[in-house]
C-alpha cells in the first residue's frame, strides 16, 4: 500500500529504528525496528507492515494526496563558530537582541508548536549558503554574550527561535534544523547556514539525525 505523509508528519530512520515527529503537537514517537515496515521516497510511503500502516492512519500521519511540504535534505553540520562570545556588544546589537527578546512574549510564550513553525516559515528569506558572513558571526557572538543575562532562556527551541528573529531583522536567515537520536531518545534543534552550526558545536550534533528543517 502506497500513501503520502501528512504535511505535519516527519520521519527519521536510525538504523532499523523509526522516529516520527508529529509537528502538530511537537510529539515524538520512537518505533524500534519500525524502519523495516515501510519504505520512504520523498513524501510517499509504502508499507510492508499492515499493522504499522493502520497505526499511522489512526494517528493522522497519512494523507491520500501529496502536499506542499518539503522533505528534509539537511546534512549534519561539519563546522561551527567555536561558540564564540563577544567581549563587548555594540549598543545597536544590544538593542536588537533586547527587541527580539521582547518580541518573544507575543510570538513564543504560550504559542503551540505548530504556530511557531508557521511563524518561522512565513518569515523565511532567501536561503543563505556557504560560510556565515562576518555580520552573522558578530551577531551570534553578541547573542551568546547577552543570553545568560536574559530571563526565560529556555531550551534549544527558545534559543534557536530567538536567534533566528535576530538574524532576520538584520536581513539574514538560517535553517532551523530539528534532529533526534535514540537509546536514549533525545530531540534537539539548532540553526545552520550551509554546513556550519551557529548555536551549537558540530561535534555534538553528529549524534543527531535531522528529521525536519525550516
Amino acid at each position: 500500500m502506497s500513501v503520502f505523509l501528512a504535511p505535519t508528519t516527519f520521519l527519521a530512520q536510525i538504523g532499523a529504528d523509526l522516529v516520527v515527529l508529529d509537528a502538530r503537537s511537537n510529539a515524538y514517537f520512537c518505533l524500534p525496528g519500525g524502519a523495516e515496515g515501510l519504505r520512504i521516497q520523498e513524501d510517499q510511503v509504502t508499507f510492508s507492515d499492515p499493522d504499522l500502516a493502520e497505526a499511522f492512519e489512526a494517528a493522522g500521519f497519512l494523507a491520500t494526496a501529496p502536499g506542499t511540504r518539503r522533505s528534509t535534505d539537511m546534512a549534519r553540520p561539519t563546522r561551527d563558530l567555536g561558540m564564540a562570545v563577544a567581549e563587548r556588544v555594540a549598543l545597536g546589537d544590544l538593542a536588537l537582541i533586547l527587541g527580539a527578546w521582547l518580541w518573544m512574549f507575543a510570538a513564543y510564550h504560550g504559542r503551540p508548536f505548530d504556530r511557531l513553525l508557521k511563524t518561522a516559515r512565513q518569515g523565511r528569506k532567501r536561503g543563505e549558503s556557504g560560510a556565515p558572513s562576518a555580520e552573522v558571526r558578530r551577531l551570534v557572538a553578541a547573542f551568546e554574550r547577552v543570553l545568560p543575562w536574559l530571563p526565560f532562556q529556555g531550551v534549544c527551541l527558545y534559543r534557536a527561535f530567538l536567534l533566528m528573529r535576530i538574524l532576520r531583522w538584520r536581513g539574514h536567515d538560517a535553517r532551523w534544523v530539528f534532529g533526534v537520536h535514540t537509546w536514549p531518545f533525545q530531540a534537539h534543534c539548532w540553526l545552520q547556514i550551509g554546513d556550519t552550526a551557529l548555536d551549537d558545536a558540530a561535534d555534538r550534533l553528529t549524534a543527531f539525525e535531522p528529521i525536519m528543517d525550516i
